[in-house]
């Protein structure tokens, strides 16, 4: 069932294609304002340098903004400890499949010769939305132009179910935000686009 947000409250059905969160910026990839109307990045960085306000601290958009954050953080920790064991035949691997050319569309440039799996940029996007309240993701696709060596910056396109209810102009501006943020800190490629599409929503209480 597709859905169409009409305000930051409701959901009204479109009966069409999915349909796109108002505020996304086709030309850009800054987040639309929080709901209470401040600027999610902001938060987040007056969060780090421990400079929060009074408003800051005590609205619940901008305090579920500040534990994103957190969870992030916790997330690219938790990565970054990750001991890698490669399997033995990892050389044999990796040179057939450069002798073989294979499939490389399924690659994303990281820049000065680096590649990253597309699935797991993919999946790991995914979790980014999975890991807040109000959002599920159903699929994510990643595109990048061709160019040199340069980490090219990187337009996702994720489609999600939401909670009843939820406040899709708050949660959607959460969800783009940490899609960036994640795409610098883990992923170690500029995210330039985040296009959300909503295409159903789920009850709670059916959940109970």
């Amino acid at each position: 069932m597709a859905m169409k947000c009409t305000d930051p409250a409701g959901l009204v059905p479109d009966g069409g294609s999915p349909a796109e969160v108002p505020g996304t910026d086709p030309g850009s990839a800054a987040a639309e304002p929080l709901a209470c109307g401040r600027d999610a990045a902001l938060v987040w960085d007056h969060a780090e340098d421990g400079e929060l306000d009074e408003h800051e601290r005590t609205c619940p958009h901008c305090r579920s903004t500040v534990s994103d954050r957190e969870s992030l953080g916790g997330l690219v920790g938790r990565m970054a400890q990750q001991r890698l064991r490669p399997p033995p035949n990892v050389l044999e691997q990796v040179m057939g499949a450069v002798v073989a050319d294979l499939r490389p569309h399924d690659l994303l440039s990281l820049g000065d010769g680096a590649w990253l799996s597309r699935p797991a940029a993919a999946a790991a996007l995914r979790h980014v939305v999975d890991s807040m309240g109000g959002l599920r993701a159903r699929s994510c696709r990643i595109e990048q132009s061709s160019g040199p060596d340069a980490a090219l910056p990187l337009r996702v396109a994720v489609t999600v179910t939401a909670r009843f209810g939820v406040d899709l102009a708050s949660v959607t501006a959460r969800v783009r935000q940490m899609m960036i943020s994640a795409g610098d800190r883990a992923l170690g490629v500029p995210v330039a686009r985040v296009d959300i599409h909503v295409e159903d929503v789920w009850d709670e209480r059916e959940d109970a």
